[in-house]
């Protein structure tokens, strides 16, 4: 009636023994459909032909914990399929013990949750993704911008750059909200290109955006970003309603040593305005 039972279980099932290299002594049909080898390729081995380049060194040194201490436990893992696929993979792990309580098997139950977690992604990124631009979004900046704030000290210094662009309601007041979409993305694209490879570019709200520029010690590289980004400003952006000339005010500072995440960018945001008030199409250093 077991052997039955292991043989229909919808979920993957094996069973190993508790002997050196603890080599799969059974696996059932749902678990050769789950990973893609047969039979004769699966017993005698053990189940680390799952694992791959992507899997979670934690993951298995959990498994391992488990298997030494002969104790139960439940994870969650990246395995690969024969086909070199991956797929996530609900494990959960148990002990077997005969009669005379002498710990002989493992079983392990496995199901194939790749579709639940991809899910899970997918709201996370949503939930820190400007959706328009896709852009990393406030919440994800101030997330990024507090963890390197925690680096800061240890890595290099660490400053901001506020970006608001002159007039942005005109756009929107003269051609649609469309356009003014429209010249949010090319914005947001414009200005991936004035950062470094290790900066960050988020979008904070409407027209709001924010550089984050990891290992900037130098007010020079400020000033030299700053021109760069008033530069990219200066070629029209060709929308579908029209083409029009927007220009930016900028703000930058740099990190003060025990300064915290909404002061920084409170200080980023006043010199921005300071631009703005000088004359627009420029930008200020703190």
């Amino acid at each position: 009636m077991l052997v039955v039972a292991l043989t229909n279980a919808t979920n993957g099932i094996v069973i190993s023994a508790n002997v050196k290299g603890r080599p799969i002594v059974y696996c059932n049909p749902a678990f050769e459909q789950l990973t893609g080898y047969t039979r004769s390729e699966i017993v005698g081995h053990n189940c680390r032909f799952l694992q791959g380049e992507g899997t979670d060194p934690e993951a298995i040194h959990q498994m391992r914990t488990a298997f030494d201490a002969g104790a139960a436990t439940e994870l969650v893992v990246l395995n690969y399929k024969k086909s070199g696929m991956p797929f996530w993979n609900a494990l959960n792990i148990g002990p077997i013990h005969n009669a005379q309580g002498t710990l002989t098997h493992f079983i392990g139950v496995q199901t194939d949750v790749t579709e639940r977690i991809d899910l899970q992604k997918q709201l996370e990124q949503r939930a820190f993704t400007d959706v328009l631009t896709g852009l990393p979004n406030r919440a994800q900046f101030m997330h990024e911008l507090e963890r390197e704030l925690g680096l800061v000290d240890r890595q290099g210094h660490l400053a901001l750059g506020f970006v608001d662009l002159d007039d942005f309601k005109s756009v929107n007041d003269s051609y649609g909200h469309k356009a003014g979409d429209e010249l949010l993305i090319q914005v947001a694209a414009r200005l991936r290109g004035v950062v470094r490879g290790a900066d960050l570019v988020a979008r904070l709200a409407g027209d709001e955006f924010v550089l984050l520029l990891r290992q900037t010690a130098s007010r020079d590289v400020l000033e030299r970003i700053g021109s760069r980004t008033l530069a990219a400003f200066q070629r029209p952006f060709v929308l579908d309603a029209a083409t029009v000339t927007v220009h930016a005010s900028l703000g930058f500072v740099q990190h003060v040593a025990g300064e915290h995440a909404a002061a920084l960018l409170e200080r980023a945001d006043r010199c921005m305005y300071a631009a703005k008030h000088q004359g627009k199409n420029s930008f200020v250093t703190d």
